[in-house]
């Protein structure tokens, strides 16, 4: 039997012109009204692709249609509305571009292509022969052998236009009377041209190769495991693919046009480029914005890989023996698109130089060569980003940690940022000798290291940053519990606003605070604050003041990317409610410390505050410093409380407690008395609270005795005193045996056998906060107490092992408890089950002294921060630093509890800062948090 033999032209082209006929006579296209015969370029690669064997690559298809529409005579050509096939004189695969066929002779020719091996018992799927172009030598054979190889189309890795015999200069192309009768500059113009066009070609023929060669080979080969190949493969490739299709149209537009332009005019001169040239550039801003600053940590993913997996390594170097590469190394095919890049500014400048200013690419050249360099630019602004991500990598790799203390350091999460490093010195008090500390500023912490030399280094005298490790030496410090003083100046950094996350103080508050003279004249100290119960204070010494100011700037740098970008988490700001009435010490008036605060409506409704030191209350208008003046003179002030109903201020004093009329003490109030109405409700008080309990307002006080503590809840039975219909209780009796009627009732009384520390409302019941736990009291039923938490319940052992531990406060939190101390935090629910839903329990970065519960948030005190955390997660979402901090009132009100709070002013140590915690997130609808 014989086969068809497609080499030669005349065969093809019957076969082609037979199955053409028989499929334009079953089908109709939108041109077979007025072309019967005709086809679109779609059905013209798939007649070719039933023609010939099987299994060819899809260009070759393509190449082969097109090479029977330039045969002579043509077996196709384009009709008229095909304009684009018409002007580019080629075939294009698609069903909008027309094809006819022409009535003349079969061409006669040899397509080598598809010509058969010269062997004569070499036969298609037999492997191929000893020949080194055989065709039916599979492809990876091919590969191997194809240095003998010269193909003239792009579309294989294998061609290479690098021809090192031959001169490819444009003169080189054309007559010697062309060239003796063109302008010089007209030459240099051309010469230009031609040399983007081929340089473009080459441009692509690596891109081939690092696709056929490189990219699809490796997600086949063994040397990588399966389950990372893939990754491996897009991170070290990227989007080359997307350069290649961009760049493959480019070329050939500018190949086609070329030849439009040489077929049109003897002397072959291209006219013009820039209008392709900016046609296709609207396709690089993306691609390469995305490749080019990868290919640093392309490049660092191979060596790592290379360095550590021997199979990948000789892969590569394989691979780099192909004929084809020219003997170059991986990485020039991985910097190829960057390098081109950065050339095409100079190639379409040269063009640009020599173009008239009258000439129409003129214009067109200019914009390519704008766009071109933004485009780099903006390439290189990615780059820099990348070359931080792989300063990071790098780091990551080389941390080294102590035995038994690994950590969590989370360098590799997406978008970490290195911000600062380098060496600070730690000295010893005793001797001169200092340590190198390198230190690194992370978006997310800093963490201070000793460098070591790694093994294997031999250049002792010089050692480069890669022949580093990095040992940790202390604690790494998260972003939020970051705190940094100049120990000198003892100036605080972190802070920008009084609404800050990370606000902070001028003084220092550790009893570190050092002079210049201690070091010597010449030393720039820097003093770190790790802020929390596992923190520190690390005192360190950079080279010169320059180093100081550029630590203390990238400090305050990461604080502000902190909180920039987490600023869903800022739940809190702080809002002055006073900055610089109560002074520390000195002053003409003696204010002494802000121990409480209350907030209240005042006789106008304006909101009001009262401030309660050791040495009186203090009324005014809310966030206006000025407005605030004493009101009361009282030693050792340690609490108050408003009564809402009645008017009534409590305040505990020198351990009495007072009950004052709150329009006689209000300074904005329009009845102007001299009198201050009052009454003494008991002594030898500890401590109280007041608040609501079945809806019936209550003070409740206790008195201690011996180691139990005694309890009294008064209830208020004078009615509103701002009432003219109650004003025999603010009368002032003057008889023997006159006596102004009691403000309050005693409700109930009852005891906790344990020295107790404070009392809690909730909606129903009241919890007194014992030195082991809690005990919650119905006041209806005193005999249905309950203990919480049940710590002879195994679950709780890890209370009941901890003797030092301080409970500060119990709130309910939707169906269960919240249990606070000063170690940690966890729930239970209503029958004192312990709850580990999404965590076990909270454990306390500082140790609060207070604690303060705003659904769904709970706040807790330490005297350096406030720790803000997300009840139902447990994490940890805010940290608002400062000095001197401390808890000065908690209203547990039914949607809008009030927190406030005093510390040392930011800016004027001398000055005690109150302020309030303002919520940035809307309230809960329900009230989640006290039944």
């Amino acid at each position: 039997m014989t086969f068809p033999n497609y080499a030669l032209v005349s065969e093809l082209a019957t076969h082609f012109v037979d199955q053409v006929n028989r499929v334009t006579k079953r089908r109709k296209i939108f041109t077979t009204a007025e072309y019967p015969s005709s086809f679109n370029g779609e059905e013209a690669v798939d007649i070719v692709r039933t023609i010939l064997p099987s299994g060819l690559p899809s260009s070759f298809y393509l190449k082969t249609t097109r090479a029977l529409m330039h045969t002579c005579p043509p077996v196709i050509c384009p009709i008229t509305y095909s304009e684009k096939s018409a002007r580019r004189n080629t075939l294009y695969q698609s069903n909008h571009e027309v094809y006819l066929l022409v009535d003349d002779e079969i061409p006669q020719g040899v397509y080598t292509p598809l010509t058969r091996c010269y062997s004569h018992f070499c036969l298609p799927g037999q492997g191929g022969c000893y020949a080194p172009c055989c065709p039916n030598r599979p492809k990876a054979e091919k590969l191997k052998r194809n240095g003998l190889e010269r193909h003239g189309s792009i579309s294989s890795s294998v061609a290479s236009s690098h021809d090192t015999t031959t001169s490819r200069a444009w003169s080189a192309t054309v007559a010697k009377e062309v060239l003796q009768n063109t302008p010089p500059k007209e030459i240099a113009r051309q010469e230009a041209i031609h040399e983007l066009i081929y340089t473009e070609e080459d441009y692509v023929r690596d891109l081939n190769l690092l696709d056929e060669l490189f990219a699809k080979s490796l997600r086949e080969a063994q040397c990588i495991e399966v389950d990372r190949r893939d990754a491996f493969c897009d991170n070290i490739f990227n989007n080359y693919l997307d350069l290649l299709a961009i760049h493959k149209d480019l070329y050939h537009d500018l190949r086609d046009h070329q030849s439009l332009c040489q077929a049109n005019n003897v002397s072959g001169f291209v006219d013009q480029i820039g209008n392709i040239f900016l046609y296709h550039l609207a396709r690089f801003s993306q691609a390469y914005q995305r490749y080019g600053p990868h290919v640093v940590l392309a490049e660092y993913a191979i060596k790592k890989e290379m360095a550590n997996n021997i199979l990948f390594q000789n892969f590569v170097h394989e691979r780099e023996k192909q004929a084809e590469t020219r003997k170059l190394p991986f990485r020039h095919f991985i910097i190829l698109p960057v390098t081109r890049l950065q050339r095409y500014p100079l190639l379409i400048g040269a063009i640009l130089k020599k173009t008239p200013d009258d000439h129409p690419d003129k214009a067109d050249l200019t914009k390519c060569s704008e766009l071109l360099r933004q485009i780099a630019s903006a390439m290189d602004e990615g780059t820099s980003d990348s070359k931080n991500t792989l300063r990071v990598y790098e780091v990551n790799d080389r941390i080294r940690y102590k035995a038994q203390e690994p950590h969590d350091l989370q360098l590799l999460a997406p978008g970490r940022l290195l911000l600062h490093e380098g060496p600070l010195s730690r000295r010893n008090h005793v001797v001169v000798e200092s340590t190198e500390i390198y230190v690194f500023l992370f978006d997310h912490m800093l963490l201070m290291t000793r460098r070591k030399r790694m093994q294997g280094s031999n250049n002792i005298a010089n050692i480069s940053d890669d022949e580093y490790e990095y040992l940790i030496s202390k604690r790494p410090i998260p972003m939020p519990l970051l705190h940094l003083e100049e120990a000198t100046e003892g100036f605080s950094l972190g802070m920008r606003s009084m609404s800050s996350t990370y606000s902070s103080t001028l003084t220092s508050h550790t009893g570190m605070l050092v002079s210049a003279a201690t070091f010597g004249n010449h030393n720039y100290p820097l003093l770190f604050h790790h802020l929390g119960r596992s923190g520190g204070d690390h005192l360190l010494f950079a080279e010169n003041a320059q180093a100081r100011l550029t630590w203390k700037e990238k400090v305050v740098a990461a604080k502000a990317v902190l909180e920039e970008r987490d600023l869903t988490r800022q739940v809190f700001e702080i809002q002055s409610l006073s900055d610089t009435t109560f002074r520390g010490s000195g002053g003409q008036t003696q204010y002494g410390k802000v121990t409480c605060s209350v907030q209240f409506e005042g006789s106008n409704g304006i909101r009001m505050i009262a401030v309660g030191t050791i040495a009186g209350v203090w009324m005014g208008i809310e966030g206006d410093t000025n407005s605030i003046r004493q009101v009361l003179a009282l030693p050792e002030v340690t609490q108050m409380a408003i009564i809402p109903g009645p008017h009534i201020l409590m305040i505990l004093a020198d351990k009495t407690l007072y009950a004052y009329a709150l329009e006689a003490l209000d300074p904005t109030s329009t009845k102007k008395s001299n009198d201050k109405p009052n009454q003494k409700v008991a002594q030898h008080i500890s401590y109280f609270n007041a608040g609501s309990c079945h809806g019936r307002p209550l003070v409740i006080a206790m008195k201690k005795r011996g180691l139990d503590s005694h309890f009294k809840a008064y209830e208020p039975v004078c009615g509103d005193l701002r009432h003219p219909a109650n004003s025999k209780f603010l009368a002032v009796k003057t008889g023997l045996f006159s006596k102004t009627p009691s403000w309050f009732k005693v409700y109930k009384e009852f005891y906790v056998g344990a020295d107790s520390s404070a009392v809690h409302f909730l909606k129903a019941r009241i919890v007194v906060v014992c030195p082991r736990g809690f005990e919650v009291i119905d006041l209806e039923n005193l005999s249905m107490n309950r203990n919480l938490p049940d710590i002879q319940h195994p679950d709780f052992a890890f209370v009941q092992q901890r003797d030092d531990l301080k409970p500060l406060g119990l709130f309910k939190c939707r169906q269960h408890y919240l249990l606070c101390y000063d170690a940690f935090a966890f729930l239970v629910d209503t029958h004192g089950s312990f709850v580990q839903e999404s965590y076990a329990w909270i454990a306390w970065e500082g140790t609060p002294q207070a604690i303060a519960f705003y659904y769904p948030y709970v706040v807790a005190f330490d005297a350096r921060f406030i720790e803000i955390r997300h009840v139902e997660t447990g994490e940890l979402v805010q940290i608002l630093a400062g000095v001197h901090m401390r808890c000065l009132q908690f209203t547990n009100d039914t949607f809008s509890p009030v927190i406030h709070g005093c510390m040392a002013h930011p800016f004027k140590p001398e000055y005690q800062y109150v302020f309030q915690l303002m919520a940035k997130f809307e309230p809960p609808a329900l009230n989640h948090y006290q039944h």
